[in-house]
């Protein structure tokens, strides 16, 4: 009954000091703390020398309490924090160097210092071992163990702020790592950026090179043999061999061969590839904008409604030559899928059409008024094909 009762009065003690603050020492204020006032907690030792340590002690602007018994400060310990323990090892109801540890494992900032009548190496050993930062034969003197409490309660700050520090530096490294980690990372997209604009630019500056060289060829030309003739020589260079065949439209809209090569298709089934290509291939690419590309040849023989075996294994392109929205000529290149087309072409291609568009648009405007006919004098491309690269009669056949 008598311990319950000491309990509650320190209990009441540390509420007072909440409510009513720092007691008043009359010192000045650089006198009155040598380090900022810290919570301590003071285990054991005859009750009278105790209780004046605790006054001496909130002299320095300290907050502490005294408790007599083991039990008591462990569960102080379990409900507060504090910054300092001042324990007697020699308990009536336990072993004080235990609550070292407990408080220890509760909080690492919190430090000890073991006050003993014993001053044997094994007490002091067992002392430090247990986790206290001082050990201080009993009976105490006053002043000297305030120079000793501001030594622990230093040593304490200087842990927790450099473990505050290292945290932080923890935490600092972690955010460096994932901007690091974000950082080559935009890097590595850079890169890629760089090198597909690079890239790019390469593409384009070929494009130019090959359209400024293809318009200076066809600006020589003003007859359209010529211009057809030129145009598909100029494509082989960038074909390689191939079949090529270029169809033009007259008033009616019906197509009709222009100019061919025949690179690897059969002499005795041209006459009829040529009169599907321009009966049904055209009509549908006149109305198709972009260049249409068969890699199953299967695919392309059921589109335009022709038996496949014409172009077993084969790889086809085909693309409208449009100017001011009228189509002009159709062009269709096909060859065998042993030697497929490489995807860079369709640039090209795009490069090509566009600028033969243009010139055959000119040409039909200052030789016929605007109006997109065909000399009358063209011979029929059908009558004959003489040589393996449709040079026929008239020189339509390029």
């Amino acid at each position: 009954m008598q311990k319950a009762t000491h309990h509650d009065r320190d209990d009441r003690e540390e509420r007072d000091e909440s409510h009513h603050g720092i007691p008043d020492t009359g010192l000045p204020a650089a006198a009155a703390a040598t380090v900022a006032p810290a919570r301590i907690l003071v285990i054991g030792g005859e009750p009278e020398r105790r209780a004046a340590l605790v006054e001496r002690l909130r002299r320095e602007r300290h907050r502490c309490t005294h408790l007599a018994h083991f039990a008591d400060a462990r569960t102080a310990i379990a409900r507060h924090r504090y910054d300092l323990l001042i324990v007697d090892p020699d308990l009536p109801d336990g072993n004080g160097l235990e609550l070292i540890r407990a408080a220890r494992r509760l909080n690492r900032a919190t430090r000890a210092i073991v006050v003993s009548e014993s001053g044997s190496v094994a007490h002091a050993v067992s002392a430090l071992r247990s986790g206290a930062v001082d050990f201080i034969l009993d009976p105490l003197d006053f002043e000297e163990i305030v120079v000793r409490v501001d030594a622990a309660l230093r040593r304490s700050r200087s842990e927790v702020d450099r473990e505050r520090r290292i945290q932080n530096l923890r935490r600092i490294c972690r955010d460096l790592g994932t901007a690091r980690e974000d950082i080559a990372r935009q890097i590595d997209q850079l890169c890629d950026d760089v090198v597909s604009a690079y890239r790019d630019i390469n593409e384009r500056m070929d494009e130019v090179a090959v359209a400024s060289e293809f318009r200076a060829l066809l600006s020589q030309e003003l007859d359209i043999e010529d211009v057809l003739r030129t145009m598909l020589e100029y494509l082989l260079t960038k074909t390689g061999p191939t079949n090529a065949a270029v169809f033009l439209p007259d008033e009616q809209k019906h197509y009709a061969l222009g100019a061919y090569v025949n690179y690897d298709c059969p002499r005795e089934s041209i006459d009829t590839l040529i009169s599907q290509f321009a009966s049904v291939l055209c009509p549908q690419m006149a109305r198709e904008p972009e260049l249409v590309a068969f890699d199953d040849s299967a695919e392309f023989a059921e589109w335009i409604g022709l038996d496949d075996g014409f172009f077993a294994d084969s790889n086809v392109v085909a693309f409208s030559c449009l100017d001011e929205g009228r189509c002009l000529a159709v062009v269709i290149l096909f060859r065998r899928g042993a030697d497929p087309f490489p995807p860079q072409l369709a640039g090209t291609l795009d490069t090509l059409r566009t600028i033969f568009a243009r010139h055959l648009g000119r040409l039909i405007r200052v030789h016929h008024r605007a109006k997109p006919s065909w000399p009358a004098e063209a011979p029929d491309v059908f009558e004959d094909y003489d040589d393996d690269f449709g040079f026929g009669p008239g020189g339509l056949a390029a």
